[in-house]
């Protein structure tokens, strides 16, 4: 008894050092997180990482059913890093919550406005304020100095939001703001989370994953290791069956989504442009993608899986997401809706991807270019002076 008593009290001491040594570890790792990422790396895991906009406040605010969102706290001191030079800048979060300086609600005469909706990608992320996509198509509308009216892009596009979230987030924060043009760019979140319906990720599968999923979602130490694992050493994963499963539906909930957004502008008189997402997986490498098409490496995935059975999680993810975007693609052509390929306008330039979603700077003046020449062809002066002929032009879009 004594015995066995002494090495209870020796596996309770081991447990209790490993402990604090993690908490020592996670703390520690945290504190240089917020010197290089922004004080908000303090609270990941807690509802303080981000604000919180419950779907009951969007729907007594204004009547949408959906389900709520999450942006930045007013004015929030925020750091991002040059994916290239790893140099520190600041990013400005404005008193509500969005990307770049203040917003009016009130539009000025002469104003054409335009929101961009999305994830990371639109709100610019590993980008300087001066280098999104949104701020690059201000610049670009703009640059007819003999024109008598002014355009103006508001970025809304916050990280990690899925095509509901966004379609709450029109709802409750870009309508008040009266837009004429409102543009959304998202897909990749959508099939990285998979069928909705599920109610969980297929990672997280098992009991033992979705402990690790918990674990990963609440610990910033065990978030990093899981990002190295999944970009270096991570073995497949994900076979046929569970990738069926991953991907039925996906699509389906995304373009419901969309479809909704756009019905709602259309009944406002509000342009809407789509766009298709460009995105990569980790199986070509970094030095290797220039001149590899999205098609391409879609093919060299399912080559995989024909050959070895199984494919990786950021795999599956662009697999997923040419589904649905090919979807998209249908879906804005059946509806007659605007719509930019930026597949194909950034397919032999895909070194501008930073990540596996994320523009260089280059990259982002591209989408401005191509977005910049589709709203023109749809908006003109009298747009925001005659709201009927704004209608007007919008009437290809159905009545």
């Amino acid at each position: 008894m004594v015995a066995q008593g002494a090495r209870i009290k020796r596996v309770s001491s081991y447990v209790v050092m490993l402990l604090i040594s993690l908490v020592v570890v996670e703390a520690g790792f945290r504190t240089v997180l917020a010197f290089r990422v922004g004080p908000s790396v303090l609270f990941y895991g807690s509802r303080f990482q981000r604000q919180v906009i419950p779907a009951d406040q969007t729907d007594k605010k204004h009547g949408n059913t959906q389900q709520g969102y999450t942006k930045f706290f007013p004015n929030e001191s925020r750091i991002d890093f040059d994916h290239e030079t790893k140099e520190t800048f600041k990013v400005s979060i404005n008193s509500r919550g969005f990307r770049g300086g203040e917003i009016s609600e009130t539009k000025k005469p002469g104003v054409i406005r335009i929101v961009t909706l999305g994830d990371s990608s639109t709100f610019g992320y590993h980008d300087r304020d001066n280098e999104t996509y949104p701020y690059y198509l201000e610049q670009r509308l703009n640059e007819d100095l003999s024109s008598k009216d002014k355009f103006e892009v508001i970025n809304l596009g916050i990280p990690h939001l899925h095509s509901e979230e966004i379609l709450a987030l029109f709802y409750a924060e870009a309508i008040p703001l009266q837009p004429d043009v409102v543009t959304v760019y998202e897909g990749i979140t959508d099939a990285a989370r998979g069928n909705p319906s599920l109610g969980q990720q297929l990672s997280t599968s098992t009991p033992l994953k979705a402990a690790y999923g918990v674990a990963r979602d609440h610990l910033v130490t065990i978030a990093f290791i899981d990002s190295i694992l999944q970009n270096t050493i991570a073995k497949p994963t994900f076979n046929r069956r569970q990738i069926d499963q991953h991907i039925a539906g996906t699509s389906e909930h995304f373009i419901g989504n969309i479809d909704k957004l756009y019905r709602e502008c259309q009944r406002r008189g509000i342009i809407l442009v789509a766009l298709k997402q460009q995105a990569k997986s980790n199986i070509i490498k970094e030095a290797e993608m220039k001149g590899v098409t999205y098609a391409q490496e879609v093919q060299v995935i399912k080559d995989k899986l024909e050959k070895e059975g199984a494919i990786k999680d950021r795999e599956l993810q662009l697999l997923t997401h040419s589904v649905l975007t090919t979807d998209l693609e249908h879906w804005a052509d059946s509806n007659r809706v605007p719509f930019v390929n930026v597949q194909k306008v950034l397919d032999q330039d895909r070194d501008v991807l930073t990540t596996w979603i994320h523009l260089s700077p280059r990259g982002n003046r591209m989408i401005a270019d191509a977005l910049a020449k589709e709203i023109t062809k749809r908006v003109g002066h009298q747009v925001v002076r005659e709201p009927e002929s704004r209608t007007q032009l919008g009437g290809s879009f159905g009545s």
